[in-house]
């Protein structure tokens, strides 16, 4: 009698489709703002100071790392940068928990918390 063997299913890692989920609806949020405001990837990507590759990357899921980021993204969709955070907020998931529990990009540090 011959047994064969085949492989083992993938591992599934919930926390990290939960993050890959909450990055897409972070895109199609950045996509959609840009689409409503009649700005090409082009435009956006070159006020944002971002290869067109980059841009397109946000859109597909690629969140920000850094506040830099964000706030070059504000800049590509002629937004303020805290409307580009208050995304951040809302889709706070997209982002990996670091070994303090934040799961937002880069750090915003006060003057008064320094």
């Amino acid at each position: 009698m011959s047994m064969e063997c085949s492989p083992s299913p993938a591992v599934f890692h919930v926390d990290l489709l939960c993050r890959k989920v909450w990055a897409a609806l972070f895109g199609e949020h950045i996509q959609g703002i840009r689409e409503e405001k009649g700005i090409s990837i082009e435009e956006a990507a070159r006020r944002a100071g971002m290869t067109v590759a980059e841009w397109v990357a946000i859109e597909a899921g690629r969140v920000p790392e850094s506040w830099e980021q964000i706030c070059a993204i504000a800049k590509g969709l002629k937004e303020k940068r805290e409307a580009v955070a208050s995304l951040v907020l809302l889709y706070a998931g997209a982002w990996e928990k670091d070994q303090y529990g934040r799961n937002l990009p880069g750090e915003i540090i006060s003057e008064e918390y320094s």
